[in-house]
């Protein structure tokens, strides 16, 4: 006669949903550190790359204040119209601009702020919990 016993559906089923809570217990802490981590990061994208937009701003302001003075003067003397003088300084001056604006606006999108680690972790327990009841 047989002296282990085999334990019953009841005992099975009972370790199979305890272990499926601790799993799922594990899997939430994972998701709650992993979101922590990516909020930082976005928090810091984000300071960033307004701080780099900020900086960008504050030298398209002081370029068109300074170099349109200078060279608006300098071109209307070189015998340039005022007003062709005027938008040659304040084209240049934007596209500098445009160009800071545009590195701080790639800053911004640069933290995908999507949890992979605890989908694919989800996805592994998933298919391994499957696997397990076939």
């Amino acid at each position: 006669m047989n002296t282990t016993e085999r334990p019953g559906v009841v005992a099975l089923v009972t370790d199979a949903l305890g272990r499926s809570a601790d799993l799922i217990q594990t899997e939430i802490r994972l998701a709650r550190v992993e979101l922590g981590e990516k909020a930082e990061a976005l928090r810091t994208s984000l300071v960033s790359g307004i701080v780099m937009m900020l900086v960008g701003t504050v030298f398209i302001i002081g370029a068109l204040i300074l170099v349109l003075q200078a060279l608006v003067a300098a071109l209307i003397e070189g015998g340039v119209t005022p007003a062709v003088a005027i938008l040659i300084v304040a084209g240049g001056s934007a596209l500098g601009g445009i160009v800071v604006l545009m590195a701080g606006k790639k800053t911004l999108g640069a933290v995908d702020p999507t949890p992979t680690r605890t989908i694919a972790s989800l996805q592994n327990d998933a298919r391994m919990a499957k696997e397990n009841l076939t």
